[in-house]
């Protein structure tokens, strides 16, 4: 059944040549027709289409059935299997997982003399996404085409598809639905491609034209290639399988059928190392080949286009390989990725025995749209790069400027083009340039090497508390008592600050482990407040290609620190209520898989404890670590320390700054002994300094008066809460922390009337949408909370 080939033959490569088949199989007849479809639905517009349509898809219809309404989609879309939307709508986040790392990013770069290059990227503004219709539909077909070009960030996509005898196949729209299609017309064939490229009356005209179709459909787009772009004109389907004496020979048999099923065309080809595989194969064909559906397709494919190909060892097969350059590449060897970086030319390639080419074809995430015919050789898989444009970006200085005219004036004098060289050095005779202050060369400096990001970011403001009731920070507003101060005063003179500190931090590591109960299976790491706890994770599990996830808003430095580190941030909103949107932060979970997601628990501004049940199915769903930020803890009561040992991927932060440590700058980090080598690896040597490692100390020798203030803070967090509640015109939010988030009707005006009346509070509004009017307001001492609220009164009920 199969042609049979072997390596050591002199005509090896003649014959194997003539089995691909690879010249232009495209009738002169088939050009000519759609040629003249073209031109009438050029000039026709829909009066064309509608012609077409009732002769070749034997479809009455009028101009207002051309397009489906919201209410035929939905309707449609329901009737289809709920099993297969279930696959295809898991399908669909794979594929947007994988493409989302595709992504371009536009960049800058300033050379020495401030001249600024670089690249603007852009998402193509409209697709159409053809999809063939009746009996041969792939609804998988347009997930791979239309997902990417979501993930660029294309404006409008449209999709064309045919309804043969007017019935529609309900996965084909249900997965224009999942994947995001704008708008749906019921036509196809090459009169669909002329529709999308040249518009009509109800058809837009559209800037690229994506999916597979047959033979004319194929021609059209090689025609109207030029007048928009197209992503590749495919040949039939193809599959190279590599396989050692290690292979299933039943498997690669199965491999080979579901290629050569597509249809009589198909391409399915094995290499063997070793001649018994090869006989496996053939006998494992003869026999599970009658069982199959479709054998009929099946044993056409492989008789005409079908081989086995014997070579002497693996070199030879990568050899082979690269000069088939096939669309999709199977790797059945005992150890497949050492062969990998030798593949020069495939459209995919599948690395072992459980990587089925099928997988690729639905779900495993990269494109199924791939070079066919050899062009592997030079061309790629479909990818969000080509639903994405670049363009270059040239702003010069002015001495960039007088440099290169020079060179310019006199490359185009050579080429006897002399308006270009008097345009150039127009910019030649620039009078003298003042020479540049230092001011201006640190900013060539600063504009050449420090990132976008961090030039684009400003720098963390704290308000000037003198003289104020400071309730901004959410800080422990009591002391020490002067027994404690006196004897701590005495302990700072016997430091020895001209030594290092202890780079371990033993002695507070062991107070600080009974204070907060540590399991014993758990490791401390201490930061310079917890904030470099978080710079330290992010570090560790960060960068370019890395996503972290946090609900929005919450604490401000996890975006923040992400931005320092070139890491992708992406906020998940909270819902109207402030309660974690646990559907939305499962769905970002699938799509972005985060190598990080940071929970502030209680949350920072809004001071809630989110549903233990939505944190449970976080924890179980991600797939990377999981960060509990219990900086409030002690307010709250409310911990997750005791579900680090059980689970693999969480961490536990806190910090001493909210019961009365602030100064000292002291947070702390619970994890696994693996997690904690790991993060002491991008932890600064001596980050806990000798006054704070023992200042910390003796405090926590005196850790029941932390417990009394903090018990002291809780009891006014409720006088506050009440108060709060009964003033006219204030919207307060109840909370686990040492604060309140209020809402007012003009936050600016109160927040600046406050100041006046020498109360510090902080003004949220503005920085989140979800904080619109909002202020938020820390529990200070009985005295200083009166202050405010007697300030507040004064302000909202005059």
């Amino acid at each position: 059944m199969l042609t049979h080939l072997n390596y050591r033959q002199c005509d090896f490569y003649a014959n194997l040549d003539e089995l691909l088949k690879r010249g232009n199989q495209e009738s002169e007849n088939v050009d000519e027709v759609v040629r003249s479809i073209i031109a009438k639905v050029r000039s026709e517009g829909d009066q064309a289409l509608l012609e077409f349509t009732r002769k070749l898809d034997r479809r009455k219809m009028d101009i207002e059935d051309l397009e489906l309404s919201d209410p035929q989609i939905q309707g449609i879309a329901d009737q289809a299997d709920p099993e297969l939307k279930q696959a295809l709508l898991a399908a669909a986040e794979r594929i947007r997982w994988f493409h989302e790392k595709e992504r371009l990013e536009s960049w800058k770069c300033v050379d020495e003399d401030g001249t600024q290059l670089g690249q603007s990227i852009s998402a193509i503004d409209r697709v159409g996404v053809y999809v063939p219709g009746g009996t041969a539909a792939y609804p998988s077909s347009v997930l791979m085409t239309t997902i990417p070009a979501k993930v660029a960030g294309v404006s409008e996509i449209v999709m064309v598809v045919p309804m043969p005898n007017g019935e529609a196949n309900p996965a084909v729209i249900a997965a224009a639905q999942i994947a995001g299609v704008d708008r749906i017309f019921t036509v196809g064939g090459a009169q669909a491609v002329a529709a999308l490229a040249y518009g009509t009356e109800s058809i837009p005209a559209v800037d690229k034209i994506v999916g597979p179709g047959n033979a004319y459909v194929a021609t059209a787009k090689k025609q109207v290639f030029g007048k928009v772009g197209i992503d590749m004109i495919a040949g039939p389907s193809e599959v190279l399988v590599i396989a050692d004496s290690s292979a299933d020979p039943e498997w690669v048999a199965m491999d080979m059928f579901a290629q050569a099923e597509h249809d009589e065309m198909a391409q399915s080809i094995a290499i063997v190392t070793d001649p018994k595989l090869g006989e496996a194969i053939t006998f494992a064909i003869d026999r599970l080949l009658p069982g199959m559906e479709r054998r009929k397709i099946i044993e056409a494919s492989l008789v005409a286009n079908g081989a086995l190909i014997q070579v002497g060892n693996l070199a030879e097969a990568v050899e082979v390989a690269n000069h088939i350059a096939p669309e999709h590449l199977e790797l059945m060897v005992s150890n497949p990725e050492e062969i990998v970086p030798k593949i020069r030319h495939a459209g995919a390639i599948f690395v072992g025995k459980y990587s089925a080419e099928v997988l690729g074809d639905y779900c495993a995430g990269p494109n199924h749209v791939l070079p066919t015919s050899g062009t592997a050789r030079f061309s790629s898989p479909l990818g969000v790069y080509d639903f994405q444009k670049r363009s270059s970006i040239v702003n010069l200085s002015l001495d960039g400027s007088r440099k290169l005219s020079r060179i310019a004036a006199t490359m185009a004098r050579g080429e006897g083009l002399t308006a270009h060289e008097r345009s150039a050095e127009y910019r030649t005779n620039i009078g003298k340039i003042p020479a540049p202050s230092m001011d201006d060369l640190a900013k060539r400096y600063v504009q050449r090497w420090v990132p976008d990001q961090i030039r684009s970011m400003s720098e963390y403001k704290v308000s000037d508390s003198a003289g104020m009731v400071k309730l901004d920070a959410m800080e422990n507003p009591y002391s020490l008592p002067q027994s404690l101060i006196d004897e701590w005063v005495g302990a700072l003179a016997r430091v020895s600050i001209n030594r290092y500190p202890d780079a371990d931090c033993r002695e507070l590591k062991e107070r600080l482990s009974r204070y907060i109960g540590l399991p014993e299976s758990c490791s401390l790491v201490l930061g310079n407040g917890s904030d470099e706890l978080i710079q330290m994770l992010i570090l560790m599990l960060g960068g370019r290609g890395r996503t972290i996830i946090a609900p929005s808003p919450s604490f401000s430095m996890y975006r923040q620190i992400c931005l320092y580190t070139s890491t992708r941030f992406i906020g998940v909103p909270l819902r109207k209520d402030f309660a974690l949107d646990g559907a939305e932060m499962i769905r970002a979970i699938r799509h972005y898989d985060p190598a990080c997601i940071f929970i502030a628990y209680p949350n920072n501004p809004t001071g809630n404890l989110f549903d233990t049940k939505v944190l449970q199915e976080i924890l179980d769903a991600a797939n990377g670590l999981v960060v509990i930020d219990e900086a409030y803890h002690a307010f709250s009561e409310s911990s997750y320390l005791n579900e680090v040992p059980e689970r693999p991927n969480l961490i536990v932060i806190r910090t001493m700054s909210k019961t009365g440590l602030a100064g000292l700058r002291l947070g702390l980090a619970m994890a696994n002994s693996e997690w904690g080598r790991e993060i002491g690896k991008v932890r600064f040597p001596y980050n806990i300094n000798s006054l704070t490692q023992l200042s910390a100390s003796l405090i926590l020798d005196n850790a029941g008066l932390l417990k009394e203030q903090t018990a002291s803070i809780i009891r006014e967090r409720r006088k506050q809460f009440k108060a709060l509640q009964a003033v006219d015109g204030v919207t307060v939010f109840p909370s686990a922390a040492n604060f309140h988030l209020f809402r007012v009707s003009d936050a600016e005006r109160v927040y600046r009337e406050l100041l006046k009346h020498g109360v510090l509070i902080k003004n949220l509004h503005g920085t989140d949408d979800q904080l619109d009017q909002c202020l938020r307001v820390t529990v200070g001492r009985p005295e200083e909370n009166e202050q405010f609220l007697a300030a507040l009164k004064n302000i909202l009920v005059p």
